[in-house]
């Protein structure tokens, strides 16, 4: 039926999909519907520099034009134009203006403005002449109102920035143990829980009953890192002792009746380490936490240290056992004599294991 009548299919009306304007016959009177607005290119642009200079023909701009281009420029009727290829010709054609924009007019803009009443007012993506009366117009109006009451009105040019403040209250519930005392909080007082917002309100609640009065569940990640460590436990237990305070010590017999481990405790027992379970390995357990994860890394780099540094080795280095025949005798000392060399010689190794060049020099003492 749409091959017999079609509504759509008009006498003098039809679509142009495509047009080459060099080609267009022109001849006979025509009214063609063209885009861009603004003239600045296309087929619009292109019909404009062929037709303006013929009394004859006629522009209609339809809606707002932007400043600084070409349908804003012919408005004002000037005698010459430039072309797109650079030539100077004159505007001989009509132009004029109609009102046919998707955007509202000035009565429209200050009946939504009046009905909303903002705080904050920024006119911009308009006609500078037109959005200054409407900013006039506002002003006037807002003129009567009390002036803590009158909403910020800015018409900013192109790029530059504007600042806006807001300022908002919030309230929060407090709900639970923490709202059961004798007296109201006095202002400023700390109060420590879990804010919780849903659907735009607030609560605050202990951690310890979340899940009561929420859906929500408190849980928290352990974790535990295997260490290779071919130390020993007594080298391990003299470097926790000497880098950290307050370290707690717990030797286990192993399931199947072997030897006995060792598991060192920091940080109250949330860091713990295990050495001797499995043989050259050493693990650390602790709950994730920025103090534990801390604490483990610098337990890590411990073990790493107490494997290879000379004091680990001196400290688990066996004496030979090659016997080595002396020229001289050894003289006998006492047993004061022997307990003091015996301190002397422990100095002396610690200040060797920790500075370099160190040489004793002992002097006799008579009193």
């Amino acid at each position: 039926q749409m091959d017999v009548a079609n509504p759509f299919s008009f006498k003098y009306i039809k679509n142009l999909k495509s047009i080459d304007v060099n080609s267009f016959d022109d001849r006979g009177a025509s009214v063609v519907f063209a885009s861009p607005g603004m003239l600045q290119s296309g087929v619009s642009r292109q019909l404009f520099d062929r037709w303006c200079t013929d009394s004859k023909n006629g522009v209609l701009i339809a809606g707002y034009a932007v400043d600084h281009t070409l349908a804003k420029e012919i408005m004002n009727q000037p005698k010459e134009v430039v072309s797109l290829e650079g030539r100077r010709q004159p505007l001989n054609c009509l132009v004029d203006y109609v009102s046919f924009s998707a955007h509202v007019d000035f009565m429209q803009n200050r009946n939504f403005i009046s009905k909303v009443q903002p705080k904050h007012i920024i006119l911009v993506h308009g006609s500078k002449e037109e959005m200054g009366r409407l900013k006039s117009a506002l002003m006037l109006q807002y003129k009567q109102m009390p002036e803590n009451k009158r909403p910020s009105l800015t018409m900013p040019p192109n790029l530059q920035p504007v600042t806006l403040k807001f300022t908002r209250r919030r309230a929060a519930k407090v709900i639970g143990s923490l709202a059961d005392r004798d007296k109201a909080p006095k202002e400023g007082e700390a109060v420590k829980g879990i804010l919780v917002t849903q659907n735009f309100n607030s609560k605050i609640i202990a951690a310890e009953e979340l899940s009561t009065y929420t859906q929500l569940r408190v849980g928290s990640v352990s974790s535990k890192l295997h260490v290779p460590f071919a130390g020993q436990v007594e080298t391990l237990r003299l470097f926790l002792n000497e880098m950290f305070s307050g370290v707690t010590e717990q030797s286990i017999e192993s399931d199947d009746g072997g030897d006995t481990f060792s598991i060192f405790g920091l940080h109250e027992n949330k860091v713990t380490v295990t050495a001797g379970r499995t043989k050259g390995v050493a693990t650390v357990e602790w709950d994730a936490n920025p103090v534990g994860d801390l604490l483990a890394d610098a337990i890590i780099a411990l073990l790493m240290h107490a494997q290879g540094s000379a004091a680990s080795i001196r400290i688990t280095s066996q004496p030979c056992s090659h016997q080595v025949k002396n020229e001289e005798p050894p003289m006998k000392k006492t047993r004061g004599e022997s307990i003091v060399a015996h301190r002397l010689n422990l100095i002396f190794n610690l200040l060797s294991n920790q500075f370099q060049d160190v040489e004793p020099s002992y002097e006799q003492y008579s009193g």
